[in-house]
């Protein structure tokens, strides 16, 4: 064991722990609480539940993927107070009816200031292998979109500011919700059935993202990206690339496609 995370998980998803003080981080993630006042409290919370994960094994290990599942979508949906969305610049808007907000969702940002301070100890390559999966992942949920929508073409500073939050606050925080907490302690349960998380995560992801649209093709869309991103952890098993799949979708959906979708 190497300062409380098993050596083993390491390997598994995979790369080598770096060596770092096991105070340090949460002592630091405690600064969380300047800009975002108690929800920033969920900042090291996470850290050291993230943390618990890796060190223990049985229902200790179970508790801890259930615990931390809880406190990331809590802080996520923002029930917390200081999780409020922050805008950061005026929004895009066309005659097309497209509409764009740069806003900072401050319950994600912690989970992501958190993910990123616990990832940054796991040392996870991104294998040229990865890439052929990678690019799937992306081009075949935009090629969906643009075979039900119209071609949507856009760009400004807003939506440059709304693409740098969405890889550094947004895909962080969902991916580690999603695939690291979700798909993956789900994962651990099924065994040999863990293909079942698959479908499982998916259907989670698609009832909190598009839960109240009325739109079919919408709600069809996001079925497809959120298979894809399922998908993509289930055979490569990489956090980094799921983050990168899933900003490379929403980046090309906002160039591209209608913004929001309809419904």
């Amino acid at each position: 064991m190497r300062n409380g995370v098993v050596d083993k998980q390491a390997d598994q998803y995979p790369g080598q722990v770096r060596k770092i003080s096991p105070w340090a981080a949460p002592l630091l993630l405690l600064l969380c609480i300047i800009p975002f006042g108690w929800t920033g409290l969920v900042a090291p919370l996470t850290w050291i539940a993230l943390v618990a994960i890796e060190s223990s094994s049985g229902w200790k290990r179970a508790l801890s993927f259930v615990s931390v599942a809880v406190l990331m979508l809590v802080t996520g949906l923002n029930f917390l107070p200081g999780g409020e969305h922050i805008q950061i610049t005026a929004p895009y808007s066309d005659a097309d009816g497209n509409l764009v907000y740069a806003n900072l969702n401050g319950g994600k940002a912690v989970i992501a200031i958190a993910l990123l301070a616990f990832m940054l100890r796991l040392r996870q390559s991104f294998r040229f292998s990865d890439l052929p999966f990678l690019l799937l992942a992306i081009s075949l949920p935009i090629l969906v979109g643009l075979f039900i929508y119209p071609l949507s073409l856009k760009f400004s500073w807003a939506i440059l500011i709304y693409a740098l939050i969405n890889l550094l606050v947004v895909c962080i925080s969902e991916e580690g919700f999603f695939r690291w907490i979700l798909q993956r302690g789900a994962g651990e349960v099924l065994g040999g059935w863990r293909w079942l998380s698959v479908p499982m995560v998916a259907c989670i992801f698609v009832l909190l993202h598009g839960g109240r649209s009325t739109d079919i093709a919408a709600f069809l869309l996001l079925g497809f990206a959120s298979l894809s991103y399922a998908l993509l952890w289930y055979l490569r098993q990489n956090f980094w690339i799921c983050v990168f799949a899933h900003w490379g979708v929403n980046l090309l959906h906002i160039l591209l496609l209608p913004y929001p979708l309809p419904g």
